[in-house]
């Protein structure tokens, strides 16, 4: 396997140069980057990511991961073997007793989306700040499982959460300098750069507003009423507190995955739908398509279900393109081979640290044509009626560590989608456009923006 240079020079650029590999280089779909102290391997293509991600050996996360920021806290999206699979299995249990994936989460869903349409159309079609209004609503579906409550997008403890969050996404990122280079931390800190003391206040307010998150539900806990995430993960920490001494429920879990799971559970759907209502404005002949089958189908007065997912194959199509278009997860999280094991006839060693470029598969034209242009029609059959799903379409990853909240991802990003579009025409402020550009942290998400929100006649 051919080695590449160091690339630690490169890794604050908006866009790693492995995301935009030339076109000489795509006969190398397995490669070893140097980063920082690390050799790394690069999977470039969907066959070895494949090959590689239905592996147990690439179940692992690397050791020493890049969340030293949360002091006692940690989080099974970082862990490993035993511990990591009893975490997902519990939060996947938990979450299905409370409704994930089923009826009672989408109304509660239709309920935050209704708060959204409200705050949108106050505007009246004039120019909006969309994003300050998504933030909080894709926020409060997860922070309704987490907490058991949702918070007014108005609330400073909102606002706060929110802030956090993204700076937490933007700061640890797969190539953060902090993630390569061991011992940097306390030289960002001591000469202020990238802001990581501001980083570093803003997390600490966040585990002050989870410890008291469950502060309060520890003084209010009842076995007979489990009523949310945290309800939950103390009362199997109480059960399991004496006859299991080396129990991964800990304060110190529940700290960690609760703000990892409203991270990962918002801004993935948030920066989606950011991409999406970018792309009906520029693109308004497919807009006025996803209109007429809103009108056929739902109508303009019913609200949006789940189940009309199944009659409305081009609205399906479109958001199935814009997550390929725009890959709001670009860089699979850090995968790590916990034994030696095979990809693309190479061998690789135990404890590799390894790369999944989500990106480069998205945009390879070997598997699709033209894959710079919006065309949803790649996801529909001849005719149109039916979708197709690609198999090497993967934003949410694949193999036993993918996101463990697709399914909820795509019944919120279908609601959302078909809702604001039930109800608005989309346009560019006058003598605007976007240039479709984005930032990326360990999201991909647009460059700010603005857009008018036309109540439909």
């Amino acid at each position: 396997m051919e080695q590449e240079p160091d690339l630690a020079p490169y890794l604050q650029l908006k866009y790693l140069n492995f995301l935009k590999r030339e076109k000489e280089d795509s006969n190398r779909p397995v490669y070893r980057l140097k980063l920082g102290q690390r050799s790394v391997l690069v999977l470039n293509d969907f066959p070895s990511v494949k090959e590689a991600f239905l592996q147990r050996a690439f179940l692992g996360r690397p050791p020493n991961p890049p969340n030293h920021l949360l002091k006692d806290a940690t989080s099974f999206s970082v862990s490993n073997g035993v511990v990591w699979r009893e975490q997902k299995n519990f939060a996947l249990h938990v979450m299905r007793d409370l409704g994930f994936g089923k009826t009672r989460m989408e109304v509660h869903i239709k309920e935050e989306i209704a708060h959204l349409l409200s705050e949108l159309e106050e505007f009246e079609g004039r120019p909006a700040n969309v994003r300050r209004y998504l933030a909080p609503s894709t926020s409060n579906n997860i922070s309704a499982l987490i907490f058991g409550r949702r918070l007014d997008y108005h609330d400073p403890m909102r606002v706060q959460l929110d802030e956090v969050i993204t700076e937490l996404i933007r700061f640890f990122r797969p190539t953060s300098l902090h993630a390569w280079f061991p011992g940097i931390k306390t030289i960002l800190f001591k000469l202020k750069l990238f802001d990581y003391d501001k980083l570093e206040y803003a997390i600490k307010h966040l585990l002050q507003f989870i410890a008291k998150e469950i502060d309060e539900h520890e003084s209010t806990l009842d076995s007979n009423n489990i009523r949310d995430y945290m309800d939950g993960f103390l009362l199997q920490m109480k059960q399991r507190e004496y006859r299991d001494p080396n129990t991964s429920f800990t304060k110190a879990m529940l700290k960690g995955n609760s703000p990892s799971l409203i991270g990962a559970g918002s801004t993935t759907v948030r920066a989606t739908m950011e991409w999406s209502m970018l792309s009906m404005a520029e693109f308004q002949d497919v807009q006025a398509r996803i209109h007429a089958e809103i009108d056929e189908v739902i109508g303009r007065e019913r609200t949006p279900e789940w189940a009309d997912h199944i009659k409305m194959p081009f609205t399906e199509a479109v958001l199935m393109e814009i997550q390929r278009w725009k890959t709001v997860v670009p860089i699979n999280l850090l995968r790590y081979t916990t034994e030696p094991a095979q990809v693309a006839g190479y061998d690789i060693p135990a404890g590799m640290t390894t790369i999944a470029n989500i990106h480069a598969i998205h945009n390879d034209p070997d598997f699709w044509e033209q894959p710079e242009l919006f065309k949803p029609e790649r996801f529909l059959s001849e005719d149109g009626k039916e979708v197709v799903k690609h198999e090497c379409w993967i934003p949410f990853s694949l193999g036993k560590r993918a996101c463990p909240g697709e399914t909820l991802a795509n019944v919120e990003l279908f609601l959302y989608f078909t809702s604001l579009l039930q109800k608005f025409h989309i346009v560019f402020p006058e003598g605007k456009r976007h240039n479709f550009q984005g930032r990326v942290g360990a999201t991909f998400e647009p460059l700010p923006y603005e857009l008018c929100m036309i109540p439909r006649k």
